[in-house]
């Protein structure tokens, strides 16, 4: 059994939680890659949540910010031996990708680039040269909010939520600037900090409230289910990922409207008693203790198949289907792989920063 974090008690659901945002951003990766020609689907509202899987790193930063503050929550943080444990938990991992990128590129290489390791989506980074590696670019983002959080924490802790309510005001007005100032507002909304860290602090807040009797009864988790599928055909409707240069005053408020619906998610099925199958729990277990494996690697197993296993014509969905349900398989072997001879030796050396 791996070990799990000791600063915190352990609620498997989380681990179902991480299964699903890492399988909507697999599954969004795999259609569009294999077949979508990354655009939008309006005309598909059935299948928003597969076109516009994208929205699964909404659900990874609204959970990091959850899971940090719960156990923000137990204690005081070590800032140094918790910085400590998050460089054990990213980094061999990203290097490792980041290395891959750089020797794709290794004739455009300069010294410079390495500065990349910490701020992998602004500019021009190597690993944003190639499909393979793209999935980086969420990493800065992630160790950025890291090295804020315990700040955010110990500010929460003593003001409570009406401090979270200030800095999304804030947060608010630079999007009004960006929505307005930037070349392509929706990737900056997309793709920094400043478009994204209300989604950390949502997380957090919903960290604080006290267990409701009743988020045990399965409707809030219900309701939260119907709740994400209308934001994804929402957001399909209204192409926000692909049309780089609208400047639609949803943009301003949509990262923190797709956080308090994954927040909803993540409360209500933390604390509802009701239980999926206990295959299907161990299967989203496996995957989401290798989440973050399967994130950063299955690009690679969607390169290799369809370059090995190319599209002479346009695949009937079927087929389809089947080559993605193949690319998950290997992408899940990949991840075990990469979990237990790269993430699990590194892991084992965290410690104990909550006293």
């Amino acid at each position: 059994m791996p070990p799990h974090s000791s600063n915190i008690a352990f609620n498997p659901k989380l681990e179902h939680i991480r299964a699903l945002a890492a399988l909507l951003v697999f599954f969004f990766h795999a259609f569009q890659y294999f077949h979508g020609n990354w655009k939008s689907y309006p005309d598909w509202p059935m299948l928003a949540l597969l076109t516009e899987g994208h929205m699964g790193v909404g659900l990874f930063f609204t959970l990091s910010g959850y899971l940090f503050m719960k156990i923000a929550c137990a204690g005081n943080i070590d800032y140094r031996r918790f910085i400590f444990n998050r460089f054990l938990r990213i980094f061999p991992l990203f290097l490792l990708v980041f290395f891959l990128a750089i020797s794709l590129g290794r004739d455009r290489f300069q010294p410079q680039d390495l500065i990349y390791l910490f701020i992998s989506n602004i500019g021009k980074p190597a690993t944003s040269d190639y499909f393979v590696t793209g999935a980086a670019w969420t990493i800065s983002i992630e160790f950025t909010f890291y090295l804020i959080f315990p700040f955010l924490a110990l500010f929460i802790r003593q003001q409570g939520l009406i401090y979270i309510a200030r800095l999304l005001l804030i947060l608010l007005l630079l999007k009004l600037c960006v929505l307005n100032l930037a070349e392509h507002p929706a990737h900056v909304m997309q793709s920094t900090l400043i478009g994204r860290l209300d989604q950390f602090l949502i997380g957090m807040g919903l960290a604080t409230l006290s267990p409701s009797p009743y988020f045990k009864k399965i409707y809030p988790l219900i309701m939260a289910i119907f709740a994400i599928m209308a934001i994804s055909i929402i957001r399909s409707k209204y192409t926000m990922l692909f049309d780089s240069a609208s400047r639609s005053i949803l943009l301003a408020f949509w990262y923190s409207i797709e956080a308090l619906t994954w927040g909803l998610l993540i409360y209500s099925y933390a604390n509802t008693q009701w239980r999926l199958p206990l295959f299907i729990e161990k299967s989203l277990a496996f995957i989401g203790q290798r989440s973050y494996s399967l994130y950063l690697l299955h690009a690679i197993i969607l390169y290799l198949l369809n370059t090995y296993l190319p599209n002479s014509i346009e695949l009937p969905l079927a087929i389809l289907f089947a080559k993605i349900i193949l690319a998950l398989a290997l992408s899940c072997l990949l991840a075990d792989l990469s979990w237990r001879s790269i993430e699990l030796p590194f892991l084992n050396l965290r410690q104990h920063y909550v006293h």
